[in-house]
């Protein structure tokens, strides 16, 4: 039996990795700038934090040994280059669990923000589709190997990553809109506030045009592993989202998150300006969001007695 044609078997999978490792050096310094910044962050944060991280550490190193199986142990076993092989549905499983996580927890901080009963299940119903779409894929894959067979997992790849781009553009597109609204109260914070609609913009572009360019590849060509070498840095993109979101916060001393002192002003006149208003609080990224309720007017609470 001769041999596949290795640029799109091997050679995809070979530069999927040096791209997923470029990645993955910066995500190992954002996560020790994390840790190094933000000593007294709630230990449930931390541990997330953490095991996501090993999680993707995991399937960085499934990656490695994937294209070492390809490349050295198989590199002339036309039966082994010709099927997918177990690193790659582990690559799906973990990826997909890492992009539900950041996503998921990107969606409680727009709760937090928000309270928006409408949008915020939605969010949550496109991540569950982009987590199940990534499984189904995973299990397909194991089951049926063979590149022959590539057209069985057409529909599982096509819900997972279509799901995931727009799971990744809605998130961007909900945060987005609360900033901007929010930048129009909070003069004084504008140059956080255009940083979060930046590194928006940016993190879920990033995940919705690799997603994409992945599902391209694969309709163009479902007997290469060239949709899987593009997927590899899928993982990596999603933890420096979240690492991203974390540390772009201020730090105090004690290496507590903190609000900007212009903003801790603008939150001390309004609490003296305004003693008829109860007002909430709410941090996201080194900035705190005030949600106003009104009372009444004490005439005519006093009529109302």
């Amino acid at each position: 039996m001769s041999l596949p044609k290795l640029d799109t078997v091997t050679g995809a999978l070979l530069i999927g990795t040096w791209l997923s490792s470029l990645f993955y050096t910066v995500e190992v310094i954002q996560l020790a700038r994390y840790f190094k910044r933000f000593k007294n962050d709630g230990w449930m944060l931390k541990l997330f934090v953490s095991l996501l991280f090993g999680i993707d550490t995991v399937s960085m190193v499934g990656n490695y040994i994937g294209v070492y199986l390809y490349t050295i142990t198989h590199a002339y076993d036309s039966a082994y280059l010709l099927n997918q092989n177990w690193p790659i549905p582990l690559y799906l499983f973990a990826t997909g669990l890492v992009a539900a996580s950041v996503q998921l927890f990107l969606i409680i901080r727009y709760w937090r923000l928000t309270r928006n009963l409408f949008t915020t299940p939605i969010l949550f119903l496109l991540v569950l589709v982009a987590f199940g779409g990534a499984y189904w894929s995973g299990i397909t894959i194991a089951i049926f190997p063979a590149f022959a067979d590539r057209a069985k997992v057409r529909i599982p790849a096509a819900t997972w990553l279509i799901s995931e781009a727009i799971a990744d553009v809605c998130i961007a597109a909900a945060l987005i809109w609360e900033f901007r609204k929010a930048r129009t109260v909070f003069t004084d914070t504008k140059s956080i506030l255009n940083r979060l609609v930046a590194l928006t913009i940016q993190s879920g572009g990033a995940g919705a045009a690799i997603a994409l360019s992945s599902l391209i590849a694969f309709l163009c060509n479902n007997e290469s592993n060239v949709p899987a070498g593009i997927a590899y840095c899928l993982g990596r993109v999603y933890i420096l989202t979240m690492l991203a979101n974390l540390n772009l916060r201020q730090s105090g001393r004690n290496g507590s998150s903190r609000a900007t002192p212009s903003l801790q002003k603008t939150h001390g006149a309004r609490s003296t300006e305004r003693g008829m208003e109860s007002e909430g609080v709410e941090h996201y990224g080194g900035i705190h969001v005030h949600r106003t309720v009104h009372i009444e007017d004490f005439s005519q609470v006093e009529c109302a007695k």
